[in-house]
């Protein structure tokens, strides 16, 4: 068997973030990744000043790293095909919302994590199960094609998104969040004639909404918020009829773009994300943590997912180096699964609590929602009002909590 000090499964940007920090640090640890290629699985790329402050205490300098990447500097609000506002946010107005590589910044962690000798990255294995000893998680067994290993670890931590191998296999007790909606993504050539620079735009029509933010491939990431379960009907009518909806319902210079796009066959195969908001009650169970998506599963509002989960990492690494440069025993490490949990969990519930707004009034009575929007509208003009937005902008940009890391 291989024996590590912390074996992680995940190697998305905070298992990977973590496992860089263990390796800085002089803790032998192994990295797992299910794909051999980090472009087949979406991951978040909306990196807010929260998440690029972290990569800068891991040494990763977006503007001097080989990692592609696209600010935004403009928001705009359409309801019917109408403009109905340009929130001034300052963070944007700053440039300091980034829509960054994953694949690419993922192969910048793993390739500075391999600099040290006590990291081991096993690229291409599935997690299948955990191994015990005692009645506690002692490790984990992992495949390819062509063979089984079994990984020993002081401490096994479950970094492996919602679909949580070790959640699954600890039954994990989960408080669910009630999410009427799903998000169908696709991608289109950046419409330049509609929007010229690097805008991101909100267009919300009865019912649904479509939030549109330019990538760093010169495409814009769509994303359709649909009720939950529908895509299966969609999908039957077939992409053109459900594109000549959203374009009833679009500003009509991106429903002439979008009719192009189909024309030339420039819209990208569509994947569905489900709108799932949870959160285990516990996140430590037997030996094992857990963290990111798989302890505390985000929606996509906000861009959120991407930066709580490398502040989960910096928090983790706080309290689990020190112990793992020591002979700590089960109830030094279960404490501090205890502080971690209890240190995160502030920002955590804040940020669902947010996110649980927006899927609910979209589905609620089209004509509420009619009646509501240009009393928003109004409201946003005092600039008591505007004030109280900024503020609350600031801690979903920057983040609830401060989060350094001191090891």
């Amino acid at each position: 068997m291989n024996n590590f000090d912390a074996v992680i499964v995940g190697g998305g940007p905070g298992g990977a973030t973590l496992a860089n920090i263990f390796a800085s640090r002089g803790i032998k640890v192994a990295l797992i990744e299910r794909q051999k290629d980090f472009s087949k699985e979406f991951r978040g790329e909306a990196l807010m000043p929260s998440g690029k402050e972290v990569l800068n205490q891991i040494g990763i300098d977006l503007d001097n790293e080989n990692i592609k990447y696209r600010k935004v500097d403009k928001l705009n609000i359409f309801y019917k095909g109408a403009l109905i506002g340009n929130p001034d946010i300052e963070f944007i107005k700053k440039g300091q919302f980034r829509w960054a590589s994953q694949p690419q910044l993922l192969e910048k962690i793993v390739e500075k994590s391999s600099n040290f000798k006590n990291f081991k990255f096993f690229r291409g294995y599935r997690a299948e199960d955990l191994v015990y000893e005692n009645d506690r998680v002692s490790g984990v067994k992992i495949s390819n094609l062509d063979e089984d290993i079994f990984l020993s670890g002081k401490v096994v931590i479950g970094f492996d998104g919602r679909n949580s191998m070790v959640r699954r296999k600890l039954a994990f007790s989960v408080e669910k969040f009630h999410q009427p909606a799903d998000v169908l993504w696709f991608k289109v050539p950046y419409p330049e004639n509609f929007i010229p620079g690097s805008q991101a735009f909100f267009s919300l029509f009865p019912m649904s909404m479509l939030v549109c933010v330019p990538v760093y491939d010169q495409k814009m990431q769509v994303g359709w918020v649909i009720p939950s379960g529908s895509y299966g009907e969609l999908k039957r009518q077939g992409k053109e009829k459900w594109i000549e909806f959203i374009r009833e319902n679009s500003p009509k210079d991106f429903s002439d773009h979008l009719k192009d796009c189909l024309d030339k066959n420039e819209i990208s195969d569509p994947f569905v994300l489900k709108m799932t908001l949870d959160r285990v009650k516990k996140w430590n169970k037997s030996g094992a943590l857990l963290l990111g998506d798989a302890a505390h599963t985000m929606n996509a509002v906000g861009g959120q997912g991407l930066n709580i989960a490398l502040r989960d990492a910096i928090v983790c690494a706080n309290h689990l180096v020190p112990l793992l440069k020591t002979d700590a025993d089960k109830t030094d490490l279960d404490f501090a699964f205890e502080k971690i949990e209890k240190e995160r969990l502030n920002e955590v519930r804040q940020v669902q609590e947010i996110q649980s707004r927006p899927p609910k009034f979209i589905f609620v009575n089209k004509y509420l929602v009619d009646l509501i929007l240009p009393i928003i509208k109004i409201i946003f003009k005092f600039k008591v009002f505007k004030r109280f937005a900024d503020k609350e902008f600031d801690k979903i940009s920057n983040g609830f909590d401060k989060v350094k890391l001191e090891v």
